[in-house]
């Protein structure tokens, strides 16, 4: 079974799509993969014509649109797969804006698709809020962890590391959904290292200064030096605001470490009994939680075990083999 997998116009320091599936092309038995980029990343009406006209060009048996570029269904016709990672944060602007995205991103893709899959339950039920005629066809299939993170040589480090230098909190993205800002703000008078992944703005910056934060900044880093960061910490900080999935969750399982997170759909369901859940919006519930899981030795091991139990959920075997299951229903139909 020949599968073409359609990709956005790949952009340099953004990829968590295509580091996504690519784990997951890797784990699929069987088949013949093809992958496609579109060649226009800038919204247009001439680039989404020209990604159209090549989507028609090249599409195949089974198509599987990976995210981003919905409208592309226009062009794959029946036998497609849309996976649509997050729904209501792409909606935004004007309300001929809001039109448009739903047209052209949700109604008339849902409409042409044979089956759509979604990160995670609360996706679902927002996927379902914007196109309930539709479904019947959505399926949830979660992302898988990177097993690049167990690397023998990242574990290596993580050891020579642990214990010996002061404790690090590792924060992922700053983004305003990400919740820096209350972050920061947590961290306050606490004898910790902050390691944070993204770009600082200003507001940012002025904040680390004026809470005095022993901190750390990278940005646009390969995985593989993210990689690393994960083992180097002590705890990993996600109380996010918003997320389609919360990748850094099972990141952090994965590799051992405890994590912070947010009470809020769908970090829960991600995370299962593994993390320890705050109010995102009450930075002292951040505080009290990062102090817990790194002072209290008992509930850090406990949590740790049951993280690592979690993630399994997650195997990248499992999850390219409900790829495949999805992909037969559509080359059978």
């Amino acid at each position: 079974m020949a599968i073409h997998l359609f990709f956005r116009k790949s952009t340099e320091g953004f990829r968590s799509l295509e580091e996504v599936f690519d784990i997951v092309i890797h784990a699929l038995e069987g088949g013949e993969v093809k992958v496609l980029e579109v060649p226009e990343k800038k919204i247009s009406f001439g680039n989404i014509v020209r990604n159209l006209r090549y989507v028609r060009r090249n599409r195949g048996k089974v198509n599987h649109i990976t995210g981003d570029i919905q409208y592309a269904a226009l062009a794959t016709g029946r036998n497609t797969v849309l996976t649509v990672h997050d729904a209501y944060s792409s909606i935004t602007g004007s309300w001929a804006k809001q039109f448009l995205i739903r047209l052209f991103w949700f109604w008339l893709p849902a409409i042409m698709v044979k089956r759509i899959t979604t990160i995670s339950d609360k996706s679902r039920r927002e996927l379902e809020e914007i196109i309930p005629f539709a479904r019947h066809k959505i399926r949830v299939i979660p992302n898988p962890y990177n097993p690049k993170l167990l690397s023998g040589n990242l574990r290596l480090e993580n050891l020579a590391i642990i214990n010996t230098s002061k404790p690090i909190v590792l924060h992922l993205g700053t983004k305003a959904n990400k919740n820096l800002e209350r972050t920061i703000e947590a961290l306050e008078g606490l004898p910790y290292k902050l390691y944070i992944v993204g770009k600082l703005n200003d507001k940012q910056a002025e904040l680390l200064s004026r809470y005095q934060i022993d901190f750390e900044s990278y940005f646009n880093l390969p995985y593989k030096e993210v990689a690393v960061l994960y083992h180097r910490c002590s705890a990993v900080c996600f109380a996010s605001l918003y997320e389609g999935f919360g990748m850094p969750i099972i990141e952090a399982q994965l590799v051992g470490k405890p994590i912070v997170t947010s009470q809020i759909d769908p970090m829960p369901w991600v995370a299962g009994e593994g993390a320890c859940l705050v109010d995102p919006y009450d930075v002292r519930s951040i505080r009290q939680g990062i102090v817990k899981v790194m002072e209290d030795l008992g509930y850090r091991e406990n949590l740790i075990a049951l993280g690592q139990a979690n993630v399994q959920r997650f195997d990248p075997a499992t999850i390219a083999g409900m790829y495949e299951a999805v992909y037969r229903e559509v080359a059978a139909r």
